[in-house]
């Protein structure tokens, strides 16, 4: 369809330009650099306006695409059953990536200090939002199982990435030792350290015999 190549091509270009755009703030390595695009520019100037209609261009381009080829995906196709649970993988990423943000709040979404929280989620993971989107596109562009969908899926992945890594001047700008300590202990995307403690913790939990549970319960 000529309107799919139309949103490739958007889509395709919003991706060039935000990676180049965070690659740069990132060399920067200062978070008041005029290269600076992540975190967002004061609203209501012309880059924080570019920066937005990227960004949502290339989520948008990218959901609708994958959508289209999983709409018209064949209940008979060989990789059916693969693209299928993909497709759950993403939905529930997706909500968890909502929660997230609900988590963390509109100011802090959007880059106004509101606090360091370090609490439920983020026990799990520095950047919950970015972790789960990572998730969520990844997912829902590998079930499109298109070339050029997928390669723009993998795009969005990367501007996620590159977002999470342009925020840390800025963090700890704000939020100085503490943010230091923090960093320290949670990784950027997922505390696998923290996740083989809880399960190990779980394992040792040894459940009470039946029939000790009877006595109990007398």
């Amino acid at each position: 369809m000529l309107l799919n190549n139309y949103l490739a091509v958007a889509g395709g270009i919003a991706a060039f330009l935000l990676i180049a755009g965070l690659v740069a703030g990132i060399a920067a390595q200062n978070d008041q650099s005029a290269w600076r695009i992540w975190p967002a520019p004061p609203a209501g100037s012309l880059k924080s306006f570019a920066f937005w209609a990227l960004f949502r261009t290339l989520n948008v381009v990218v959901l609708v695409l994958c959508i289209e080829r999983l709409l018209a995906l064949s209940a008979v196709a060989p990789t059916a059953i693969l693209r299928l649970a993909l497709l759950v993988i993403s939905i529930v990423a997706f909500a968890a990536y909502l929660y997230a943000l609900w988590v963390l709040g509109w100011d802090a979404t959007y880059c106004q200090a509101s606090g360091l929280n370090t609490e439920g989620f983020y026990r799990w993971t520095r950047n919950p939002q970015y972790a789960t989107a990572i998730v969520a596109f990844g997912a829902l562009g590998l079930a499109a199982w298109s070339p050029e969908t997928t390669a723009l899926a993998a795009t969005l992945v990367l501007v996620y990435a590159l977002m999470a890594v342009a925020e840390e001047p800025w963090l700890e700008a704000r939020y100085g030792r503490a943010y230091a300590e923090y960093r320290a202990e949670v990784p950027r995307f997922f505390n696998f350290r923290h996740a083989v403690v809880e399960l190990a913790a779980l394992a040792a939990r040894k459940p009470q015999p039946l029939a000790g549970q009877r006595r109990n319960g007398r």
